[in-house]
C-alpha cells in the first residue's frame, strides 16, 4: 500500500469509496472534493493498492482555536472558508477505507499511514474532527490516536431514515516524536 496525494483523476472512485462508506444523507458532491482539491493539493491523500485507490484522508489546515463554532463543521462546508496553508491543526474532514480492500489493509492502518504523512509534511501540532457518535469503529481509531471528545453537537448528523445522532468534535495534540506508536 502507498500513501500519495488525490488527483482530480481520482474523483470518481472517491465517490464510489464514500457511496460505499457513508450513509447518503452524508455524502459530498464531487465540486466540494474539487474544491478541496484546489485549497490543499498535497494534504488530501489516497491510500493505493498498485493502481487502485483503496481510501482516503480529506483535510484542511486551520489556525487552532480552543473551540470552534459548530457551523464549522457543517458537512460540505466551504474548504476555502477556513484553510490556511499556514495553519498547524489538521481537521480531517473525511476518511473512509473501501470495504473491498479492508481484507487487505485495516482501517486504522491506514489512517494511521495517512495520518503521519500529513503530520509530517505540514508539521502539524493538533488534528481535530467530528465523527457520529454511532460510527464506533473510526471512534476506536480516532481514540488509538489520542482524540478526545472536545464538543458535542447534538442531533448534528440525519441519516437518511430520519435518525439523528450528535456528532463529536474530537482533538489530539501530535508529539511527532511518537508518530508510529502503539499506532499501527
Amino acid at each position: 500500500m502507498q500513501v500519495k496525494p488525490l488527483k482530480t483523476i481520482h474523483l470518481s472512485r472517491v465517490i464510489e469509496i464514500e457511496h460505499a462508506c457513508f450513509d447518503k444523507a452524508v455524502w459530498e458532491s464531487a465540486s466540494i472534493y474539487e474544491e478541496r482539491l484546489n485549497s490543499f493539493p498535497n494534504g488530501n491523500l489516497g491510500i493505493f493498492s498498485g493502481d487502485d485507490l483503496a481510501g482516503f484522508l480529506w483535510c484542511e489546515l486551520w489556525n487552532y482555536e480552543e473551540q470552534y463554532g459548530p457551523d464549522r463543521f457543517k458537512l460540505s462546508h466551504s474548504p476555502k472558508a477556513y484553510h490556511d496553508p499556514q495553519g498547524k491543526e489538521l481537521y480531517i474532514s473525511s476518511f473512509a477505507v473501501d470495504p473491498k480492500f479492508r481484507k487487505h489493509i485495516r482501517g486504522k492502518t491506514a489512517f494511521a499511514k495517512l495520518i503521519e504523512h500529513t503530520i509530517v509534511a505540514h508539521d502539524i501540532t493538533s488534528s481535530i474532527l467530528l465523527v457520529s457518535e454511532q460510527w464506533k469503529a473510526a471512534r476506536a481509531i480516532y481514540t488509538q490516536w489520542g482524540f478526545e471528545e472536545i464538543q458535542r453537537i447534538q442531533d448534528f448528523f440525519t441519516t437518511s431514515d430520519g435518525n439523528q445522532w450528535d456528532g463529536l468534535i474530537m482533538r489530539t495534540l501530535i508529539h511527532q516524536q511518537n508518530l508510529s506508536q502503539n499506532h499501527i
